[in-house]
């Protein structure tokens, strides 16, 4: 077994629905921490330490995302859990529970990913308007992969992108859960920071 292999050992398992409060009390966690976090709370020293608070925010935005769609196909009894490789039928995207004929098939150690969720999101829920919902979840993924995978210095911001991130979250958080949330991103001077849940 190499090292990689045992690593994901570590986190095999399959979802079943039970597992979709886990998922959505970690999503709130990220959602959260992105909305409020300071300058203050960034170990870089100046003058990256905006730079560095911005690209946090940008992470848990995108962790958040996926999180709570992982929640939302779970709570839905859609198995979010991949088939093995080279076993069929394979519907290369999250299936109901009931379909699946034997849960033997199912890779413990590989979960669909944020794409293949926005992609079957209207599966799970119908939004007002869906270009403009799939478009926040869209700059949430680029958001995860971006940072996730580059360092650069010269981000420049779009206010509205996190606009239509808060309003597609919000969203799920109504349509997918049944809670009012109050959300907004504090990224510009003088916005202050909102996260609750009624």
């Amino acid at each position: 077994m190499n090292i990689e292999t045992e690593i994901k050992n570590q986190y095999s398992k399959i979802f079943d629905k039970s597992d979709w409060m886990t998922f959505k009390l970690m999503a709130d966690f990220y959602f959260e921490n992105s909305a409020k976090i300071l300058t203050k709370d960034i170990s870089i020293d100046e003058p990256f330490k905006l730079m560095g608070r911005n690209i946090q925010k940008r992470l848990f935005i995108g962790i958040g995302t996926e999180l709570l769609l992982k929640s939302l196909f779970i709570k839905n009894d859609y198995c979010i859990n991949k088939i093995k490789r080279g076993k069929t039928p394979n519907p290369n995207k999250p299936t109901k529970f009931n379909t699946i004929a034997d849960l033997n098939l199912l890779n413990p150690s590989d979960t669909y990913t944020l794409n293949s969720l926005i992609d079957n999101i209207s599966k799970v829920i119908t939004a007002n308007n869906h270009s403009e919902f799939e478009k926040g979840l869209k700059i949430a993924k680029v958001f995860r992969n971006k940072e996730g995978h580059v360092a650069v210095l010269w981000h420049k911001p779009d206010r509205q992108n996190y606009t239509d991130i808060e309003n597609c979250v919000t969203e799920i958080y109504e349509k997918g859960f049944n809670e009012i949330l109050d959300f907004k991103i504090s990224f510009l001077d003088g916005e202050t920071a909102k996260f609750s849940i009624k």
